[in-house]
């Protein structure tokens, strides 16, 4: 763990940074950024997360911390604010496989919670170093120059100035579009892969379930189950379970949607009321199955972190290496220097280092497609042989590149 103090990285000339998105991913940024002594201003479009729900039922998977997400708030020191608002996370229980327990610690909870920590150690240590728009929007950026023209939630838009412009806005990133339309020979090959989610709310769980751990309900679909804190007090807990499939899924009635549960997987059943099926089955099922490759992360005056670099289908990395990735950033920009002129040096430092890895998780993402036969046997294999991917690319002693070279060495078929 690496410790900074605000005074101690000051400048003679210090760099004003914009980052787009107030994500885990924009917000750890903002917090590291703020303990090496750099100033920075955050743009949001949508709501301040503690006025902002918790959870949205349409998308309200449960999310877990651990490994490379844990790596990256022991280094902004963030621990006992997630320790406070989110359950412990022990590990995962796999049906045919038993549970898989995670020597180190982490947590579960929804967005919202995992936000509302992050904003809880901004404002409470940092707030003088780093100034959140929310309800933000900008409309457009020009990365050569440093411009963004914003539009915030009252009064017109206006163009401001940057040393150095962070996309931390998503799958859907502004930042990302402006350097493939500004920056020439930035590319981006864009996947679509059979994978689709609908959520379910289990209301009937009570205690016959362990709050510790994500369950794995079914495997074809695939079903994993998760808890996050209730508003009861510290000990009640709303579960919510992700249904993939490899087809997009609609129903005709309530009555259809019980069907398909209980062929499919009655477990999800047992712990869920009419009234949760009724509402499963007017659900949007939504493809989650696409991946962005950019031929790189930084140009002109801009840089990409978390999914705005790299969108992959989930694999519970997700959050986690989007946190990595900012971590990653904040280092460069240590080592390279924190004066203005020293920022782009910092973009290719973080280049050089994050895109293996990015790349590793799209690979091992790719290749644990839900209900895919040849993704699950070759899985299977080599975990018989030593080596569980998934188990691994959680470990935050682990880089993704390694585990990937791991798999292709181990079987190459994996390279297929």
């Amino acid at each position: 763990m690496e410790s900074f103090s605000p005074t101690s990285g000051m400048k003679a000339e210090q760099p004003h940074i914009a980052i787009l998105g107030a994500g885990p991913a924009g917000l750890v940024l903002a917090i590291a950024l703020a303990r090496r002594g750099l100033r920075s201003t955050v743009f949001e479009r949508d709501l301040h997360p503690d006025v902002a729900p918790r959870f949205n039922p349409d998308r309200s998977y449960t999310i877990d911390i651990s490994g490379h997400g844990l790596k990256a708030l022991r280094y902004i020191d963030a621990c006992s604010e997630f320790d406070e608002r989110m359950i412990r996370f022990k590990g995962l229980k796999i049906p045919g496989r038993g549970t898989e327990e995670w020597t180190l610690p982490g947590w579960t909870g929804s967005r919202g919670d995992i936000l509302r920590a992050l904003i809880a150690v901004l404002e409470e240590r940092h707030d003088s170093w780093v100034d959140t728009e929310f309800e933000s929007g900008v409309d457009t950026a020009d990365v050569q120059a440093g411009t963004l023209t914003v539009s915030p939630k009252s009064g017109p838009a206006r163009t401001r100035q940057f040393d150095l412009i962070i996309g931390a806005d998503g799958a859907g990133s502004t930042i990302r579009a402006a350097l493939q339309e500004q920056v020439p020979g930035f590319s981006v090959e864009a996947k679509s892969f059979p994978n689709y989610c609908t959520m379910i709310e289990l209301d009937r769980v009570g205690n016959r379930l362990d709050r510790n751990y994500l369950h794995g309900l079914s495997t074809r679909p695939f079903c994993v189950a998760g808890a996050i804190k209730g508003d009861a007090g510290p000990e009640s807990s709303r579960w919510f379970c992700a249904v993939g499939t490899k087809d997009h899924i609609t129903f005709s009635s309530a009555q259809e949607a019980r069907r398909f549960l209980q062929e499919r997987c009655p477990r999800v059943v047992e712990f869920t009321s009419d009234e949760q099926v009724d509402a499963f089955a007017k659900r949007t099922c939504y493809h989650i199955g696409r991946s962005l490759n950019c031929s790189q992360f930084h140009g002109g005056k801009a840089v990409l972190i978390g999914d705005a670099a790299a969108p992959y289908p989930p694999i519970g990395q997700g959050v986690n290496g989007a946190m990595e990735s900012a971590m990653t950033l904040d280092r460069c920009i240590g080592e390279a220097g924190t004066q203005p002129g020293q920022l782009a040096e910092a973009a290719r430092r973080y280049n050089a280092a994050w895109k293996p890895e990015a790349d590793a998780v799209s690979w091992i993402s790719e290749r644990s497609l839900f209900e895919n036969r040849c993704h699950t046997v070759r899985a299977l294999a080599t975990s018989m042989l030593g080596l569980s991917i998934f188990e691994q690319a959680k470990s935050a002693d682990i880089p993704y590149s390694e585990v990937r070279r791991k798999a292709e060495r181990l079987w190459p078929l994996w390279a297929r």
